[in-house]
């Protein structure tokens, strides 16, 4: 698992070898894991449910963050579907903490948004606030939802939480900026966009907040220098 972090190719040959010689249900977790982080989600997700099948019958509590790990997988090729039935499975039991148990909960949301399921996705995300209040993707996400159907004072709401926790994601501004944007304030969006250029100017943030800004017909001004440097 360290090798796929920096030689993710190298991490799944070796995975693999070790799964052929027998090396069970904990060689697999760690296939599964060096194909994830080879971006190899399609091939990823079955073969780490497998490894979570055979945590479950060797009795191995890591058998919930495997399942957790197959959804994730599942969700990053596209298997809405597949995602859900691993992460139901994932917090069936209770050998997540409350911080793991927040994260499938913020998976969970993410495949029923895609489902067009926002109501379901809503009380999930309730419950992944509720779990982990310190976790801002959580706020984020709630922020998010809250404006695509409409709820802007939920969604202001939301953000500005998101934004204490993680004042320097640009995420949380391009969100912020989005928001703004949906009420009619334009000068405020203007700011948050502008912010994430300053924070992330080579980012795929960057680059949704200079396509909003040329939307509105502006131009994004120069990032202030930073003074504490």
């Amino acid at each position: 698992m360290k090798l796929a972090q920096t030689d993710a190719p190298s991490a799944v040959a070796l995975a693999n070898e070790w799964t052929q010689k027998g090396g069970g249900h904990l060689a697999k977790a760690c296939h599964g894991f060096a194909l994830a982080a080879d971006f190899k989600f399609e091939l990823a997700s079955p073969i780490l449910a497998d490894a979570a099948k055979g945590a479950e019958v060797k009795f191995d509590n890591r058998a919930a963050r495997f399942w957790a790990q197959a959804g994730n997988a599942a969700i990053a090729a596209g298997r809405m579907d597949v995602a859900l039935e691993s992460l139901d499975r994932a917090l069936a039991g209770a050998l997540l903490d409350n911080a793991e148990r927040a994260e499938c909960e913020i998976d969970r949301a993410r495949a029923l948004v895609a489902l067009d399921r926002n109501s379901e996705a809503e009380a999930a995300l309730t419950t992944a606030r509720s779990l982990s209040p310190e976790n801002s993707v959580a706020w984020l996400l709630s922020a998010t939802l809250s404006r695509r159907v409409n709820k802007l004072s939920d969604a202001l709401a939301y953000i500005q939480t998101s934004a204490a926790l993680a004042p320097r994601d640009p995420s949380v501004a391009l969100e912020a900026g989005n928001i703004a944007i949906a009420a009619g304030d334009e000068s405020t969006a203007r700011k948050q966009w502008e912010q994430v250029l300053a924070i992330a100017p080579n980012s795929r943030q960057a680059a949704s907040a200079n396509t909003q800004l040329a939307a509105l017909g502006m131009k994004p001004t120069p990032p202030e220098q930073d003074q504490s440097r």
